[in-house]
Order: C-alpha cells, then sequence, then structure tokens
C-alpha cells in the first residue's frame, strides 16, 4: 500500500513568524526541524497503519527544506524546484491515499496563520467551478482525479475546517489555531506529534470509508490577481480568457491539465 505525502511549513506547530518559512533567515533552520519532526511522524502513522511505500513531496517555498538524512528510513523524498506538479509531483493512481501535512488555509481566512493561497501578493482566490478553494483544495483535487482520497490533514484550526468543508470524512489534526495572522496558540509540540501518528494510523486503518474529492467535468478554473498588469499577463495564456480586470477564466479538457493551466497563469503573473 502506497501513501503520498505532500508536505508544507506555514501550517507546522510553532510556526508563526514570516522569518520562520524564509530560507535566508536564521529562524529557517528551527522551522525545518519541526516540518521533519511532525512530516516522520507521519510516517511512522502510516506505516504502523500498513503503508509499504511512503513518497513525501516537499511542498514549501523552493521546495527543498526537508533534509534528506533526517527523513524517517520508511520513505522516499521529492525535492527541488521546477516540478511540472509541484505541490503535488509523483501522484497518480497507485498511491492508496494522500496526506496533507503543515498546510494552512486560503487568502483571507479569519484567524489563519499565514493564510495565503499558493504565493503571497500573487493570488487574491482560486475557484473551480465558482467553488472557493485553497491550496488544500487545488491539490486534493488533483489527488481526487486519481481516485486517491486525502486522509490526513494538519495545520491550523482554520485549515482544518476548510479541509473538512471540502471532504467532510478526512482525518485532521490542529497544532495551533490562529489568533492573528502571525500569532498562534501552538499545542504541546510532542502533543500534537503524537496526534500526528496516531490519526496518521488510523486513517489508513480507515481507508475505505475515504472519498476523493472529484471536481464534475466540464470545469471551471477562474484565478483572481491583486492587480490588473498580472491578469494581463496572464492572459497570454492560449485558451484562456479575462473576463474581469484582475480574473482570468479557463476551461480545461480534465484535472491534470487544469492543474498546469493555474501553474502557467501564476508564473505569468509573477512577471508583471
Amino acid at each position: 500500500m502506497k501513501i503520498y505525502i505532500t508536505a508544507d511549513m506555514e501550517g507546522v506547530n510553532g510556526v508563526v513568524l514570516r522569518e520562520h518559512v524564509d530560507p535566508a533567515s536564521r529562524e529557517y533552520e528551527m522551522a525545518r526541524g519541526w516540518m521533519v519532526a511532525e512530516v516522520n511522524a507521519a510516517i511512522e502513522g502510516a506505516v504502523a497503519g500498513g503503508a509499504s511505500e511512503v513518497i513525501v513531496n516537499d511542498s514549501h517555498n523552493n521546495m527543498a527544506n526537508l533534509p534528506a538524512d533526517r527523513l524517517h528510513p520508511a520513505a522516499r523524498l521529492v525535492s527541488g524546484p521546477g516540478k511540472p506538479f509541484s505541490m503535488m509531483q509523483e501522484i497518480d493512481s497507485s498511491f492508496a491515499g494522500a496526506f496533507f501535512l503543515g498546510y494552512h488555509a486560503a487568502f483571507g481566512t479569519p484567524l489563519a496563520v499565514h493564510d495565503h493561497t499558493w504565493a503571497y501578493s500573487y493570488i487574491e482566490d482560486i475557484r473551480i467551478n465558482s467553488i472557493h478553494i485553497g491550496e488544500f483544495g487545488l491539490n486534493a483535487g488533483l489527488a481526487g482525479h486519481y481516485r486517491v482520497p486525502p486522509l490526513l490533514v494538519t495545520g491550523d484550526r482554520a485549515v482544518v475546517n476548510e479541509a473538512r468543508a471540502l471532504v467532510p470524512g478526512v482525518a485532521a489534526v490542529a497544532v495551533k489555531e490562529g489568533r492573528g495572522r502571525l500569532c498562534a496558540l501552538c499545542e504541546p509540540f510532542e502533543q500534537s506529534l503524537a496526534a500526528i501518528r496516531e490519526q496518521a494510523t488510523a486513517s489508513v486503518h480507515n481507508l475505505p470509508s475515504h472519498k476523493p474529492l472529484i471536481f464534475a467535468e466540464p470545469l471551471t478554473l477562474e484565478v483572481d490577481f491583486p492587480k490588473a498588469e498580472m491578469a494581463e499577463t496572464a492572459s497570454l495564456l492560449p485558451g484562456s480568457e479575462r473576463t474581469a480586470a484582475c480574473t482570468i477564466a479557463c476551461h480545461p479538457g480534465d484535472y491534470p491539465q487544469l492543474y498546469r493551466c493555474f501553474l502557467a497563469l501564476f508564473r505569468l503573473a509573477k512577471t508583471a
């Protein structure tokens, strides 16, 4: 049984400062240690639940945050930037389920730590078939295309609520509760690791009860940018339509194409 893990950093216990998630900061190494501890707890839980293979995709920033020599030996690591499917690289139908670790809520979510959607200052909203989503929804939708259910999500209370609104049966561990964008009430660290380990095991044991997140076709992707010039540049993507000053819409043929359309829109907008 194969388990897929996509691991971000903003939702990790203790991570509150901008410096925690910035590789150029001296605070980053400490947060990096917290991140690998949570990932290892999830790997241990997955193996205890019956997983025979685990793939971890490092999904934060430059996607080279998890130290290979400190990762649990039961897992293989996908590391480095430029992945064709970014936060979901290597996902396919061979996986029994997926974990979404260290995730954060969508941009504009009240009392959410480090709320943003994909990248600070570049994306204001994403909608698939008129449903507002954040990174969890976008990534779980790609897993759903391959009929891979989300088994576990970890992060702050806001992203847990966001995930459960989309996937009611998903197991979840809220490791902190936002008191502001850069402030949280954090759970005792070892206690949160034990909860992640326990929920990882239980979610794999209860695999038949979990359902994938599947968006019905035909698909419509809408992306709101904070500036009109960003939308103007993004509209250069063939097949896209500028439906408002800051909004681009696409009508992809399937979900992998939708995901690639989003990545292309985002990367074009960054150049504006």
